[in-house]
């Protein structure tokens, strides 16, 4: 019960993140260590144009023996190294998304963050102190042994000196946080809490840590193979994708911004409604604070399990990639692009129980013109509403219907409408209706 009211206190208090709106990001890696920073990297960039990445801070000043095979022996030294790669590619990725930032501009903004330098401090407290009203997304990447501190805890803690309780509080503000958790007090016990915190790394459970599932269930889905599809073939970024991590393909940083890629799905500040890292739910001592982890189940074929909150999407997740790493090498009439879904009425709405409301994405197109197929969904477990009643009149239209079940009144319904284009690899984006129920005439 306690989550269905918070899934309506946030509805009503928070409106969804604004159609378009580029969110801000720094990314804090250390490059160096578990090379899975590395696999992240490379599809991180393959991102870069969803994004305005405002930072890239290497903290580890010395690569790890023997773990680490990187030719390049310091941190910043692998992401420069990434940079190149990504520059050499920069032309043939332009062509799918002009929106893609120069190998220059990332270069511009990339820093090293070790303990002796204060690089990646000034960077941070820079771009929240910046005057835009959007806030700064943190995503630490780790900090174990052999790294720097937090480059983010550093600034805080320099903030906190520097500008007192009030000036504080309003830095602090600015932030959200899709990230492991290493800036000390700053996360439980300096007030105020942060704004917005998702952990994807954890809890342990059904398997084990979450950022551990991530291979399990993305390794080969929708066919995808590593040497095929990245190492082999597809230009110098996916050669740099290291193979020597346990388990192989870990990617362990990588669920730190699959939630923030803007695909339909994903509503970055919304973690319980589900998302290609998964969903999410409050953690069990955050009291009022937004702070989630990988703490829930969802339900397919009778059967529970945290790996379902991701497997639903995998194929997707995977299919997005090895495009993307087509893009570095083909043409834009030789590569597939994902659709453009277009949800005809307004993304929340309210509804009287036993009432019909009209579905229609038929305004949704392919930019490569192929045929789309559509296939509406009743997300329960994203939904205060988790009864099987929601019946979609045809699931397979771009236009449809769908009559509320009395048994929803007083909570939400939140139907997903997967658009697939007939691409190799086939991609897919969404569209989500969230419907507040209220009860229907007597």
């Amino acid at each position: 019960m306690w989550v269905r009211i918070l899934c309506l206190v946030l509805m009503a208090g928070a409106p969804l993140a604004a159609l378009g709106e580029r969110l801000r990001l720094i990314v804090e890696t250390d490059a160096g260590g578990d090379p899975d920073d590395e696999q992240s990297l490379v599809r991180f960039l393959l991102y870069a144009n969803e994004w305005d990445v405002e930072g890239i801070i290497a903290n580890r000043p010395q690569a790890r023996e023997g773990e680490n095979r990187n030719a390049r022996r310091t941190g910043l030294g692998i992401v420069r190294g990434h940079l190149e790669a990504y520059g050499k590619v920069y032309d043939k990725l332009r062509l799918h998304d002009r929106r893609y930032p120069t190998a220059e501009a990332l270069s511009g903004v990339t820093v090293a963050g070790y303990d002796d330098v204060d690089d990646g401090v000034r960077l941070v407290i820079r771009a929240v102190d910046r005057d835009d009203p959007r806030p700064v997304w943190f995503l630490n990447w780790g900090t174990d042994r052999g790294s720097a501190e937090s480059c983010l805890k550093r600034a805080l803690d320099r903030v906190m000196t520097e500008r007192g309780a009030a000036g504080y509080a309003a830095f602090k503000r600015k932030i959200r946080l899709s990230s492991d958790d290493k800036f000390g007090d700053h996360t439980w016990t300096v007030e105020p809490a942060f704004a917005f915190w998702v952990m994807p790394k954890m809890p342990e459970m059904d398997g084990g840590r979450w950022y551990h599932r991530f291979s399990v269930l993305t390794k080969t889905a929708g066919g995808f193979d590593v040497r095929r599809d990245a190492l082999e073939g597809h230009g110098p970024l996916g050669a740099l994708y290291p193979t020597n991590t346990r388990p192989v393909q870990k990617e362990g940083d990588t669920l730190t911004f699959l939630n923030l890629i803007p695909n339909g799905l994903n509503e970055p500040e919304r973690p319980e409604w589900g998302s290609w890292s998964g969903r999410f739910g409050p953690m069990e001592e955050a009291a009022e604070r937004r702070y989630y982890w990988a703490n829930v189940r969802d339900t397919i074929d009778g059967k529970a399990n945290r790996d379902f909150t991701l497997s639903r999407w995998a194929v997707h997740v995977q299919n997005d990639f090895r495009a993307r790493l087509a893009w570095c090498v083909t043409d834009y009439a030789g590569a597939n692009h994902p659709p453009e879904v277009v949800v005809a009425g307004a993304r929340q709405r309210a509804a009287k129980a036993g009432e019909r409301i009209e579905l229609d994405a038929s305004g949704s197109r392919d930019p490569d013109g192929q045929k789309l197929s559509f296939q509406w969904m009743h997300y329960p477990e994203a939904s205060g509403y988790r009864g099987a009643a929601t019946r979609v009149a045809d699931t397979r239209a771009a236009r449809t219907s769908v009559t509320l079940p009395a048994e929803a009144a007083g909570q939400t319904v939140h139907l997903i409408v997967v658009v697939t284009d007939e691409g190799s690899p086939a991609l897919t984006r969404y569209g989500r209706i969230v419907v507040r129920v209220s009860p229907g005439e007597n």
